[in-house]
């Protein structure tokens, strides 16, 4: 008898606290139908303002001849209870309102009451910036756009809910659109009469330069130069000359005759060759809120002398 009696208490227990559950669950439902829809059950039971995307810092990571790539350094910050799991964040890019590319991050995910840390790179090819402007030489800064959001699919009570979350920003860049020249050059053989007869004198000015219009300044250089294939000569400056818009690096160096051989011997009397340069060096862009950039280079071309 008191077996059965305290299996009915059981069954009432049971059928009380499912009863709950079912008034909890259609007061949760009825909360989200009166705020109209628009939040999800958790922005509903918890924090109405959300997950937020922040921006703690922007740089240009990374600059060619043929792009740049741009480093947003992202966080997520999520103030629910529960973790938002895996999920990418899907975005719009435009340059001054016209859409340039779309962008897809690696996949997010954050703990519950809890700040994840995360990359947004775009790499931006200098022709299809150039593309937007009709006169690129114009251009001093341009603004980049970042529109889109993260669905996160959360469940809570068994029920799901998607939370998603928008990133809007706008940022200004210098517009940097870079070339390398070779300028001024000066091969000279030995001169028979002079102390230095047992050397290869070469001078030439390398110019950095921008097509765009923002100011920028050059904080040390690295170079390496062939001479139709041949390693000719490598060094580095800590400083640069201004004219105008243009950084130059002034090179004035002799090498041995008997280092330069025969290869250089006979380039001095065939009075030209082709040539590659290759080199980087730190950037600047006075006035803009940027830490130095990283300038690598990659030229070719023909030179006479």
């Amino acid at each position: 008898m008191k077996s059965a009696i305290r299996t009915d208490r059981s069954r009432a227990h049971f059928g009380r606290s499912r009863y709950r559950r079912l008034l909890q669950t259609a007061a949760m439902l009825l909360m989200i139908f009166y705020m109209g829809g628009s939040c999800s059950l958790l922005q509903a039971l918890f924090d109405p303002s959300g997950p937020k995307f922040r921006i703690a810092g922007i740089s240009i990571e990374d600059i060619s001849l043929d792009g740049l790539v741009i480093k947003l350094d992202a966080e997520l910050d999520n103030p629910y209870p529960v973790g938002l799991p895996q999920s990418t964040l899907n975005l719009v890019v435009d340059v001054n309102q016209n859409e340039l590319t779309k962008i897809n991050t690696d996949p997010i995910t954050v703990r519950a009451n809890s700040t994840a840390h995360f990359p947004i790179r775009l790499d931006l090819q200098f022709s299809r910036l150039k593309a937007l402007f009709q006169n690129i030489s114009t251009v001093k800064d341009y603004t980049l756009g970042f529109n889109g959001a993260a669905d996160f699919d959360v469940k809570l009570a068994s029920i799901p809910s998607k939370v998603s979350v928008p990133l809007h920003l706008q940022q200004k860049v210098p517009a940097f659109v870079p070339d390398v020249e070779v300028a001024n050059f000066d091969f000279s053989g030995p001169d028979l009469l002079s102390a230095d007869a047992a050397s290869l004198a070469a001078a030439f000015d390398l110019k950095i330069k921008n097509e765009a219009a923002a100011e920028f300044l050059v904080k040390g250089l690295n170079y390496s130069m062939e001479l139709s294939g041949n390693s000719f000569l490598s060094g580095e400056s800590v400083e640069t000359r201004k004219e105008g818009d243009v950084s130059v690096v002034r090179v004035d160096s002799k090498l041995p005759l008997l280092g330069a051989g025969r290869a250089f011997l006979s380039l001095f009397r065939a009075g030209g060759s082709s040539y590659r340069i290759t080199g980087n060096s730190d950037l600047e862009f006075p006035g803009a809120e940027l830490a130095s950039s990283d300038f690598g280079f990659d030229k070719k071309g023909n030179l006479t002398w």
